[in-house]
């Protein structure tokens, strides 16, 4: 019978024995030394010399087909129970035989294998036996050859097909293993070429200027996006170094951050650097870096950052302004009523007092008016209003910008000089814009003198022809001949970026030209620069701008009926004390008293008022709130209705109140401003009782 075909395959023939035989120790095909002991169905065996008779017997009681047949404990042969029975069972066959010995009836060629048989060897032997003998159930002994069992062919069998099974399905587990990598394969390859169509095609249409450079930064390639950046043309750049472009003072970082691409170096990969491009001049570029490990080059992008930049400073200088704009507000907000209780008991004080206490009243007063003054116009610096045109005396524009830098000039320590005439320079302009420009003469000048002991400041206001001039004058370190005539250009600063934008000048440059003026410099490196600022003259002087106004002239009290009452909702208590007693003694009507717009709605609800005088940023309720609340509720209070505010706040909440047509007094307020604005209202409530 010709060998069996059998395929051993790596890891699949001891498994599948572990899981039909758990008993069994085979670990691997082929092995030299495979025990077979969980292949035994049996141990049944016979001596050899056991007549046939007995052996028949034996048979049949112990219910199997096969025994091995012993002589002296050691297996000598196999006999068969079919075997027996044929003899036994022929003509006269018990008569002859029954007494003769097992010996005498043993299978020819019985397989007699150790435990040390490998399962190779086993199978092979089993399934090659021809006929009947294929049938036989095989003898298992030890190496002294003494009985291990009896396997049948059918478990050597059931162990050849299940390998043979397992044998195949790994290799159809191979087959379509082989055809999976086949496919991937395929797939990567395909992928493969998708990827370099796709890096071919984001190379050229990047938005971003990219190339491949070496570390002294020569150009091995770029793309198209690069070229425009560079002003390239249509000329490849290649073994070109970038550093052509790149200024002086950025090539060494710009060389250093290649480098450390190339050594693995745990640095930054992403840097700016100006380059200086044809017909485009000085540009900012944002480089960022990857070192590519299977060509040796570097992969640098570039992206013209300029504008961005420019821009992000324009954000940056409004966001700082807003917060000027927040930070005055409620510096002015909370100094204005510290100061109003001030002004006003001083004033209440100057009346009722003796000649002593009016000269000490008069002496808080004039400090408590300054001290406004001052709040008011750095509030107006901050936020100004709606530019207004109106005749201006450049006089006055003067010593305002000294009182705002007076600070600034102790600090410095330099001689200040003014000269100006004993009448006023009228000149038609915007009083807000007008003096942004002188408080930015004077703070160049200042810092164009730091560090000489010397320091002399000059501020001149005259008459030329028919133009008015403001001439700011210093003895500082002057400016070079090639950056005078860009010193008005937007962004040019010799300050350096921490301490100028290069934008206050080219403001000042702007107004003047709006109000149809001029403004020129002159000046001197080591000797010092003056600024001239020329505006046309407003000879008529109808509509005026001074620096502060007389506050005296307060009228008389005001008598209103006794039950005339008023309500004034004030958070801070010292005004409110100072608004009940001005009240008092100014009209003699009655005054409840509330701390915020809460607690005034329960007084409306409670009583009739002739005049409602409310704060505006109070904590629960505030003014505007009550206002608005009182229009929907009680609409005839809102006619006697009176704002005091220290800030009122954003611009459009001052052109809101102003739609409103609501009387505003701004706090520190004088006596007399307090009762030019209560007195008609106070007088229509008598009136109409």
């Amino acid at each position: 019978m010709p060998e069996t075909p059998f395929i051993a395959l790596p890891g699949v023939g001891p498994q599948s024995l572990r899981q039909e035989f758990p008993a069994a120790r085979v670990v691997a095909l082929g092995a030299e030394a495979t025990l077979l002991d969980s292949l035994v169905q049996h141990k049944e065996s016979i001596a050899v010399g056991t007549p046939l008779e007995v052996a028949y017997r034996a048979f049949r009681d112990r219910g199997v087909k096969f025994m091995a047949v012993v002589r002296g404990g050691c297996v000598i042969g196999l006999c068969s129970r079919g075997q027996i029975g044929f003899v036994m069972g022929s003509r006269f066959g018990f008569a002859l035989y029954s007494q003769s010995p097992v010996e005498s009836v043993l299978v020819k060629k019985p397989l007699i294998v150790s435990q040390d048989t490998p399962v190779r060897e086993l199978l092979a032997r089993a399934m090659e036996r021809p006929g009947e003998e294929f049938h036989e159930e095989i003898v298992l002994v030890d190496a002294g050859r003494h009985l291990l069992g009896l396997i049948p062919v059918e478990a050597v069998a059931q162990l050849q097909s299940r390998l043979v099974a397992e044998q195949l399905d790994e290799l159809r587990l191979q087959q379509s293993t082989l055809r999976q990598q086949n496919l991937e394969l395929f797939r990567s390859y395909h992928a493969l070429r998708q990827s370099k169509g796709l890096y071919l095609g984001l190379f050229e249409s990047h938005t971003l200027g990219v190339a491949l450079l070496d570390v002294q930064g020569r150009i091995h390639e770029h793309n198209h996006r690069l070229a425009e950046l560079l002003s390239l043309g249509e000329v490849p750049a290649l073994r070109m170094s970038l550093t052509t472009w790149i200024v002086e003072k950025d090539r060494a970082t710009f060389l250093a951050l290649l480098e450390a691409q190339a050594n693995g170096v745990q640095a930054s990969a992403m840097g700016e650097f100006t380059f200086q491009i044809p017909k485009r001049g000085a540009r900012l570029f944002h480089c960022s870096t990857g070192w590519i490990k299977e060509t040796g080059q570097v992969c640098a992008c570039f992206n013209d950052i300029t504008d961005q930049r420019a821009l992000e400073q324009s954000m940056l200088r409004k966001e700082k302004q807003k917060l000027l704009d927040t930070l005055v507000g409620g510096i002015a907000h909370e100094l204005n009523n510290k100061l109003t209780p001030v002004q006003g008991f001083a004033e209440l004080l100057s009346r009722e007092g003796g000649e002593k206490t009016r000269s000490y009243a008069a002496v808080i007063i004039k400090s408590a008016t300054e001290a406004a003054n001052i709040i008011r116009q750095l509030f107006q610096l901050s936020k100004p209003g709606v530019p207004a045109a109106r005749a201006v005396d450049l006089r006055a524009i003067v010593e305002e910008t000294f009182v705002i830098l007076n600070f600034q000039l102790r600090e410095t320590r330099c001689e200040v000089r003014t000269v100006l005439p004993p009448t006023a320079v009228w000149v038609m302009a915007d009083a807000v814009q007008l003096k942004q420009v002188a408080l930015s003469l004077v703070l160049n000048a200042i810092q164009a003198m730091e560090g000489r002991p010397d320091a002399i400041l000059m501020v001149e206001a005259r008459i030329e022809g028919q133009m008015g001039q403001l001439i700011v004058t210093d003895n500082g370190c002057g400016i070079a001949p090639e950056n005078l005539g860009r010193v008005f250009d937007p962004f040019f600063t010799t300050k350096g970026s921490d301490r100028g934008s290069g934008l206050g000048l080219s403001i000042c440059f702007s107004i003047v030209r709006q109000h149809g003026g001029e403004i020129w410099a002159e000046s001197q490196p080591g000797i010092g620069t003056c600024f001239t600022v020329s505006l046309p003259l407003e000879n008529t002087g109808t509509v005026t701008y001074t620096p502060s106004e007389d506050n005296n002239g307060v009228r008389g009290p005001s008598v209103v009926p006794r039950d005339v009452r008023v309500l004034v909702v004030e958070d801070e208590e010292v005004v409110r004390r100072l608004l009940h007693e001005m009240l008092r003694t100014q009209f003699g009507c009655q005054v409840d008293l509330a701390a915020n717009g809460a607690e005034a709605l329960t007084a409306l609800e409670n009583g009739r008022y002739a005049l409602v005088l409310s704060d505006i940023r109070m904590p629960v309720m505030n003014g505007i709130e009550l206002y608005l609340h009182l229009r929907k509720t009680q609409p005839k209070v809102t006619s006697r209705f009176v704002f005091i505010t220290g800030n009122p706040g954003e611009q459009h909440l001052d052109e809101e109140i102003a739609k409103w047509n609501v009387p505003v007094i701004a706090k520190p307020f004088t006596l007399l401003r307090f009762t030019e604005v209560c007195r008609p209202l106070l007088r229509l409530a008598a009136e109409s009782q």
